[in-house]
């Protein structure tokens, strides 16, 4: 089965589709990248049984472009915007308006290419603190996972960043959530069969295996959030 996927759920789905592949017997070859990357994929080459988009957005154009069929689609994780900083947190930032201080380098994704993008300046924006932290901006990464690294090697002091990758990289960064009210919209990670399907029995049971509880239980264990209940507590 040929699955296109984001690169930054490549641990949990890696797992996942080991799980699958040691339940039913069927080979999982996954292609990982960004989003709209990979969604660029399956759309010029016509080809792929399933889509996981990191982010709503990239579903929403994949449903518009006619390339899944929505009837397959399931939210299969829930993500936060969060305030992510080195390991240590040397600045010692404890909020946004710490993102205003001078001489801190802050990154954020680029809104054409993330939704993660869209929602760090209607934050900034919300907080009342746009033009401060614009000034600090140095970075506009492509994708989330590219920020995580950027901000590994000490490129900038602070990120604004999905709340798991604290999960992927413990001993290297750390983050502060922000308070509900401050936030503007969560991200969601979804799943669908593609039009290109060719085994559609398969593909069916893997989406039902990614909504199975075995799944979520991976998923929590790579940081993600799956009951949207639990959102509230963040």
């Amino acid at each position: 089965m040929s699955i296109y996927a984001a690169a930054g759920a490549k641990p949990a789905i890696d797992e996942i589709c080991q799980r699958f592949e040691e339940q039913h017997g069927i080979v999982m070859e996954v292609t990982y990248g960004g989003g709209g990357e990979v969604l660029s994929q399956i759309e010029l080459a016509r080809t792929g049984d399933i889509y996981i988009a990191p982010e709503q957005c990239f579903m929403e154009a994949a449903e518009q472009k006619g390339l899944i069929d929505p009837s397959t689609l399931e939210s299969i994780a829930n993500m936060i915007p969060v305030i992510a900083m080195c390991k240590g947190n040397p600045n010692h930032i404890v909020d946004l308006t710490d993102l205003a201080r001078p001489g801190i380098k802050v990154a954020v994704t680029r809104p054409e290419t993330t939704l993660l993008g869209k929602y760090a300046p209607e934050i900034f924006e919300k907080a009342g603190l746009t033009a401060g932290i614009e000034d600090n901006i140095v970075t506009h990464a492509l994708r989330p996972d590219s920020l995580l690294t950027i901000l590994i090697l000490g490129q900038v002091d602070a990120g604004i960043i999905w709340h798991f990758y604290e999960t992927q990289a413990p001993d290297q960064i750390e983050i502060v959530w922000l308070k509900p009210e401050q936030l503007t919209g969560i991200g969601e990670m979804q799943i669908a069969m593609t039009r290109f399907c060719k085994d559609v029995k398969s593909a069916r049971q893997f989406i039902d295996f990614v909504s199975s509880a075995d799944s979520k239980a991976i998923l929590t264990k790579h940081g993600y959030i799956v009951d949207i209940k639990e959102v509230n507590n963040h």
